[in-house]
């Protein structure tokens, strides 16, 4: 059972878990001071559509998703549980975006003992 979250939309919008990053910079170049990172988080979207629609309960922690509730051009309502065979395709669609993205980036719910780097971590040298 997949827990998913009703939403009430004002316009019809993509989310994204926020603005992940790979680094793939070669510690090993001759210029050593060059930061190349590939972004992540466009594999990882949600469109919400407007009006009112269910999508997967996880994305109500996402940064973007909290900005757009708090200026009001969402509303976010009831959870409820649904089985696979209860999903239309967009809804199944968007289950699995989200929860690759919850694996992939250990989205806040997961427990990970490994720390994520963000470009701030990589811009002070830490």
């Amino acid at each position: 059972m997949a827990k998913f979250v009703q939403i009430q939309s004002s316009m019809t919008i993509r989310v994204t878990t926020g603005l992940q990053n790979k680094d793939v910079t070669n510690p090993d170049a001759h210029v050593p001071d060059r930061l190349k990172v590939n972004p992540e988080w466009p594999k990882y979207q949600v469109l919400i559509r407007r009006g009112i629609g269910r999508y997967p309960a996880e994305i109500i922690e996402w940064p973007t998703v909290k900005s757009l509730a708090n200026d009001k051009i969402l509303t976010i309502g009831a959870i409820e549980e649904l089985n696979e065979t209860e999903m239309n395709e967009n809804e199944l669609k968007d289950f699995n975006i989200v929860k690759d993205a919850t694996n992939e980036f250990k989205m806040p719910g997961v427990k990970s003992g490994k720390k994520s780097l963000t470009l701030n971590d990589l811009a002070k040298g830490d």
